[in-house]
């Protein structure tokens, strides 16, 4: 919509698997998603040092449901290893952002996905959901427009 050029890199869900290992059963905010974060952003900031990006950030902090904290040091970590590339810290959740990407994702009708990504984190939102009546997530159905 924009012309802002996107680059999505291969998942490697072989090696997250073997990452994950041992980690399945942790609790959301765990150990299982610093896993996740570092093994992200160190591919972000390669691909930022490879291709001449002096800085990095990720939109994950602005989610009530995650650590910013958490997520703000995996990125400083990953950032760490290239000399002249930082990671923004920013708190997307001031000053009304939360509310603001709410309202981008109701206007651009983006998915609203409800759970943190990963295949533990459904299983463990549909085992909540079935003990508190709620229905099992349908993945790639919901919309942020059906919500307006």
């Amino acid at each position: 919509k924009h012309s802002i050029p996107f680059t999505e890199p291969d998942s490697d869900t072989e090696n997250w698997f073997a990452r994950a290992k041992d980690l399945e059963w942790g609790p959301e905010r765990g150990a299982r998603c610093t896993m996740c974060f570092e093994m992200r952003f160190e591919r972000t900031a390669l691909f930022a040092h490879e291709n001449g990006f002096s800085v990095i950030t990720s939109c994950l902090g602005i989610s009530r449901w995650k650590n910013m904290d958490q997520i703000n040091a995996s990125g400083v970590r990953a950032a760490s290893h290239y000399p002249g590339l930082i990671y923004w810290t920013f708190n997307w959740r001031k000053r009304g952002g939360a509310q603001r990407m709410i309202e981008i994702s109701k206007e651009e009708g983006f998915y609203m996905q409800e759970y943190c990504g990963c295949i533990y984190s459904l299983r463990d939102s549909n085992k909540w959901r079935a003990l508190n009546g709620r229905p099992k997530i349908q993945r790639g159905i919901k919309f942020y427009a059906s919500e307006a």
